[in-house]
Order: C-alpha cells, then sequence, then structure tokens
C-alpha cells in the first residue's frame, strides 16, 4: 500500500485513469472500478475524508473475541458439537 501515493491526487482526472492507476499498483487487490468512480466522484465533490462511517446493521465480521472465547468454551464442552450448531447457538448466520 505504500505505493499508493503514485496515485494521481488530481481530482478532476477521470476515475478511468485513476482506476488504471489503481490496476496498475494494487494488482489483484485492486478495488473494483464503480468504486474508484465512487471515490473520484466524493474526492471532485470536496469530500477527501477516507475514514470508514459507522455502518448499521451487523458486523462485516463474526470473529470478535467474545465469539471466539465462548465458542471455544462450548467445544470443549462438548466435543461433538457441529459447526450448524455452533451457527445456530451464536445467531451468526
Amino acid at each position: 500500500m505504500a505505493s499508493l501515493h503514485r496515485v494521481s491526487h488530481n481530482t478532476q482526472d477521470p476515475a478511468v485513469q485513476i482506476f488504471s492507476e489503481l490496476q496498475e499498483i494494487l494488482c489483484v487487490d485492486c478495488p473494483s472500478r464503480s468504486t474508484a468512480e465512487r471515490w473520484a466522484a466524493r474526492f471532485r465533490s470536496g469530500d477527501a475524508d477516507v475514514t470508514d462511517l459507522p455502518r448499521s446493521g451487523r458486523p462485516v465480521s463474526a470473529t470478535i473475541s467474545e465469539n471466539i472465547t465462548l465458542i471455544e468454551s462450548m467445544v470443549m464442552e462438548d466435543k461433538c458439537i457441529t459447526v450448524n450448531q455452533l451457527e445456530q447457538s451464536m445467531e451468526i448466520c
């Protein structure tokens, strides 16, 4: 990610050009073209904040320390517990 400073900082550059530069730098980790277009539109409108905003709904990941601890204890208590049973009791699927 250190080489991202090479991506154009000119807010008037077309999204296609910015996407092309991102592809060159990030290869398979490059965001989609529509994401690059959305970012370019935000930057052009003056919104240069790149921090993630809070999102509603459930978390993107169920891998939180409380879940890990609870699942470990459930498995230690019943070594024959299935993944489906864990999912149902944790309500993560």
